[in-house]
């Protein structure tokens, strides 16, 4: 298959075009993996600088929601503007690689999480 049709076929989002070839799949997993490391990151980094700062206090669950609302913004944003990048996170495989590295690339959250839930219960 040529190269070009390779390209197409993974940048036809919205569609499930690019599971006819092993090559286009893969290229399309790609596009996802890259902007989820990196939002992921530097979504967990700013608010972990943010909590450093103390700019909330030491009260844990500013900062959880802060980086909720964050998260919820930025994949709002997603959809606003790419429709049909994002119309494929329900339907399919590249779309959850999306949402699982996006999520994954923020453990600051999560030690978050357990440390708010540990205070519940002690």
């Amino acid at each position: 298959m040529k190269l070009s049709k390779i390209i197409e076929r993974a940048t036809d989002f919205g569609t499930l075009n690019s599971q006819n070839n092993l090559l286009s799949f893969a290229l399309q997993i790609i596009i996802y993996i890259v902007p989820a490391v990196i939002l992921g990151h530097y979504t967990d980094i700013a608010i972990k600088k943010i909590k450093s700062d103390d700019v909330f206090g030491e009260v844990i669950i500013n900062y959880i929601l802060l980086q909720t609302m964050f998260n919820i913004v930025t994949l709002y944003s997603f959809i606003l503007f790419l429709p049909k990048f994002m119309s494929e996170f329900q339907t399919t495989l590249s779309g959850l690689y999306f949402t699982a590295l996006y999520f994954s690339m923020q453990p600051n959250y999560i030690d978050m999480l357990k440390e708010y839930m540990n205070s519940l219960i002690l």
